[in-house]
């Protein structure tokens, strides 16, 4: 068996060694984190034990105040952590953490406002609410419950990412380093359901890069592919446009279920709109000069001013936005060493070269000129969307400047670059050249063993 198993002559499998080093990254960023240190996750936690106890819909009470009435040990068990925030110099008082540990679910429900989570559809938060719904019914105190569902989260991501990479028949080695990256890690190992959308997507372009618009495809597998599309765009609206690539993808005289997934995601977009949006959303930081109606008004009244917003937006954003893609970890308070992001960007240039080899090999199958335009197409549309409902939403009337963007919000459009690779005609390998694979497969291992050690002493150091 060990023969077998260290056999030069046999392909080393990309997904099991993805899986492992991502298991462990998830298990340390789950444990080590202390709670409510990732990005608004004690809202996110919020909105999981909301639908864990049936409130699919949440509940605004005035123009400020949207969430729901949930038992009063929940914000009790993070707030305590705030202080942590945006100050290294603090660390985590173990008095304090067993102070919380004992905090059971209480039956006394006042009202919680987590108004910038409550508008998100239930789907992603199933795994998390049903993991506090055992949780309760095992009487296990809340605490023990955020770290249960920081484990499921992180399971349910693994699963999905480490089965797109294994079915990828294009940029295979990219989406292995896009998924391990740290803000990946860190996100599936929260109570956000981040994580799982990003690994959603990676099983998506997976799925995605074993067609060919000249085979016929599985009525089955398009109603899948149009699920997984319609929990992404339901989730983030921005990612409809995505739900556009699997038009390149449909066979001749078959293209109309390959539009399945735009138009179901379009459906399932409007409904939730209407039914868990409009009902529950307010208007954030309105002393801010924020004002959704006003700045809708001033962007289309205003459309010669766009390129100079977008120009100054990234000319003063776009360093900090790629370092938070990769990892900045914490309440995006926590950077990793300056020697890690310079790793990084090596990685990624090389996965991305690695994924074009194939173009110079004879048996690779070159994506269609409609596959390349529609994915970078529908990628930058969906980019773009993000600027535009941040600009909306979080950004004072005309501002020159885009505000609240955040890297991790472009990690689910990432995935999907892989289709315009050219796909392998061998299951299982990057490129033709076996020795290739060997050495692509033994950099991933590498790069995620140097990234697992980066996050675990980055965590440990900054929290304890």
């Amino acid at each position: 068996m060990l023969s077998r198993l260290f056999d030069p002559l046999r392909p080393l499998s990309l997904a099991p060694v993805y899986g492992f080093f991502a298991a462990v990254m998830i298990v340390l960023c789950a444990v080590v984190t202390p709670p409510g240190q990732t990005p608004d996750e004690q809202n996110h936690f919020a909105r999981a034990a909301q639908i864990a106890q049936g409130g699919w819909v949440g509940l605004r009470t005035s123009p400020r105040d949207s969430g729901g009435y949930l038992p009063s040990n929940v914000p009790r068990v993070m707030g305590p952590f705030d202080d942590l925030r945006f100050d290294a110099r603090r660390k985590v008082s173990v008095p304090l953490l067993n102070g919380v540990a004992g905090l059971p679910w209480d039956d006394r429900r006042p009202f919680f406002n987590f108004g910038n989570t409550v508008i998100y559809a239930p789907v992603t938060y199933l795994p998390g609410a049903a993991t506090i719904a055992v949780a309760r019914a095992t009487r296990m105190t809340v605490l023990q419950t955020s770290y249960a569902v920081r484990i499921v989260n992180g399971i349910v991501a693994l699963v999905l990412a480490t089965l797109g990479i294994a079915l990828a028949r294009r940029g295979a080695v990219y989406l292995a380093v896009m998924a391990g990256l740290p803000m990946v890690m860190a996100l599936a190992a929260s109570c956000s359901q981040d994580g799982i959308l990003v690994g959603l997507a990676v099983l998506l372009a997976g799925v995605l890069s074993r067609i060919e618009p000249r085979e016929q495809v599985s009525p089955r597998l398009w109603i899948g592919v149009a699920i997984g599309f319609a929990i992404l765009s339901v989730s983030k609206p921005p990612l409809i446009w995505c739900a556009a690539i699997p038009l390149a993808f449909g066979a001749r005289g078959h293209r109309l279920i390959s539009a399945a997934p735009l138009l179901l995601s379009a459906v399932v977009v409007v409904f939730w709109q209407r039914v868990g949006i409009a009902p529950v959303k307010i208007q954030f930081l309105p002393d801010s000069g924020v004002s959704d109606a006003g700045q809708m008004h001033w962007v289309l009244t205003h459309p010669t001013a766009i390129p100079a917003l977008a120009f100054h937006t990234l000319r003063q954003t776009l360093h900090a936005r790629v370092l938070e893609f990769i990892g900045v970890l914490g309440w995006l308070d926590t950077p990793l060493p300056k020697g890690f992001y310079r790793l990084s960007y090596g990685v990624i240039a090389a996965a991305l070269a690695l994924s074009c080899v194939a173009l110079r090999e004879r048996t690779a199958l070159r994506p269609t000129r409609l596959c390349m335009v529609l994915t970078l197409g529908t990628m930058a549309l969906a980019s773009g969307s993000v600027f535009l409902s941040l600009y909306v939403i979080w950004t004072k009337v005309g501002g020159p400047v885009v505000e609240g963007v955040q890297g991790r919000y472009f990690l689910p459009i990432a995935p999907f670059l892989a289709l315009v690779f050219p796909r392998t005609r061998q299951p299982g390998r990057v490129c033709a050249s076996l020795l290739v694979h060997q050495l692509a497969v033994i950099g991933v291992a590498v790069f995620l063993f140097v990234t697992t050690l980066t996050v675990g002493t980055t965590l440990a150091g900054r929290y304890w």
